[in-house]
């Protein structure tokens, strides 16, 4: 018989949160303890974490069974450590499923001073105008506010004035969609406490303050889809996503070098780079020939690099394309941050020292969709640092074998017997 679970005792003004999120490669569930003293900020500590993946070959579109075995999986490994029974879980909501939109809602002042009233009431009819429609709201937002016109105003409460403009911005997902995954987490025997955009969460653990008051496009890069985050002034003011993510570059390495998903996720883990870095093109990689036991075909670094650099280049315009096309992009909005378990990808001797601040990366996401690209998508087998090497060791075998022929023709010539020490001497100098 198992013994049973004993579970430490709560004090009252302590609670539990599980949050749930389910990607394309993993399933994770952390359980966090709230701490919620009178007087004190609100704490959380971390006290249960699960996960539970699945093998390179493996992933893709899953089956609501292979989903479920991994909720359960997940979260039975977070109470294990927690030592807490959870029966309601944060579920998040992958970037690409979330749609945002931007409004504005103006509301007269009756006594001619804004009350906290005032602001309430406009942000609530914004949070049901801004929700897109057929859409469930995730997340809604002020994003400033004017009192008569005048705009830079964080707090109106207080201020005279006869029009109150409110500036919003709301994400939401569609019903049909939260519904089938509130299903799927029953079936668990868990209940959905809330739903959550990804790239908000993301952004609201990864970014700083400052980072929020300057202006920065948070790009989370996952297995099977890339969600992104943008703040200016310190608000939200964009959020989506797009259905590429790292896993598509496995599936690229796989395909071109003809090796099995499994090697072809750990080569991209182990050497994987968006740049060249010094001495990649003479350092070798084998990889197994898929369906033929015993051959290998050798690429270098450089060559992955080739196939990596292409795919994070569309991923980066696809993010471009959906960023706002306002003044927001004039206003010298420069820093990416890039989280995720993608994102290790660029880890590599390329961006080893610019990987939780890319400044200018935003200028250059601008620049991929003004400027039509001579380059193709398509990926050759033979790369130009490939046809590089080549040339040179043609170059050097001709050398080599130009040498050899010079010295067989000098053996095979006949010496002369009549010519003196001296000038025999000197004619083996000239040769």
């Amino acid at each position: 018989m198992a013994p049973q679970r004993q579970s430490r005792k709560r004090r009252k003004d302590e609670t539990l949160a599980a949050a749930l999120d389910i990607g394309a490669s993993k399933v994770a569930c952390f359980i966090a303890r709230i701490n919620n003293e009178p007087g004190l900020a609100t704490q959380a500590e971390i006290v249960g974490v699960g996960c539970h993946g699945a093998p390179a070959n493996a992933r893709g579109p899953a089956t609501p069974e292979a989903i479920e075995t991994g909720v359960r999986n997940a979260v039975e490994a977070a109470e294990r450590m927690a030592g807490e029974q959870v029966g309601r879980v944060l579920v998040a909501v992958p970037g690409k499923h979330v749609r945002g939109r931007r409004i504005g809602v103006d509301i007269e002042l009756a006594g001619g001073v804004v009350a906290q009233e005032d602001v309430d009431d406009s942000l609530s009819e914004g949070a049901k105008i801004a929700t897109p429609p057929d859409c469930a709201a995730l997340v809604a937002m002020p994003i400033g506010f004017k009192v008569d016109g005048e705009d830079g105003i964080s707090d109106p409460i207080g201020l005279s004035g006869s029009v109150l403009s409110t500036q919003m911005f709301a994400a939401g997902a569609r019903r049909s969609f939260l519904d089938n995954l509130a299903d799927l987490i029953e079936r668990c025997d868990l209940k959905v406490e809330d739903f959550a955009a990804a790239p908000h969460a993301a952004a609201e653990a990864v970014l700083l303050d400052d980072e929020k008051e300057l202006g920065v496009v948070l790009i989370d890069i996952g297995a099977g889809a890339t969600g992104f985050a943008v703040y200016d002034n310190g608000a939200l003011v964009e959020c989506g996503g797009a259905p590429i993510g790292g896993g598509h570059i496995t599936r690229d390495i796989a395909q071109i070098f003809g090796a099995p998903l499994a090697h072809a996720e750990r080569v991209k883990t182990l050497y994987g780079s968006a740049l060249v870095g010094p001495g990649d093109e003479h350092r070798f990689i084998d990889f197994p020939q898929l369906g033929v036991v015993g051959e290998t075909a050798r690429a270098s670094r450089a060559d992955i690099s080739e196939v990596i650099l292409p795919r994070l280049e569309e991923i980066f315009e696809l993010v471009s394309q959906q960023l706002p096309d306002d003044g927001m992009r004039r206003s010298g909005l420069r820093r990416v941050v890039l989280t995720g378990g993608g994102d290790t990808r660029l880890a590599g001797s390329g961006f080893r020292a610019g990987l939780r601040r890319l400044r200018g990366a935003y200028s250059a996401l601008r620049k991929f969709r003004a400027k039509r690209r001579k380059r193709s998508w398509r990926f050759k087998p033979i790369s130009p640092c490939t046809e590089k090497i080549v040339r040179v060791r043609r170059r050097r075998s001709l050398a080599k074998s130009e040498i050899l022929n010079r010295r067989v023709a000098s053996v095979r010539q006949p010496k002369n017997r009549g010519l003196s020490d001296s000038e025999k001497r000197e004619e083996s100098r000239t040769r």
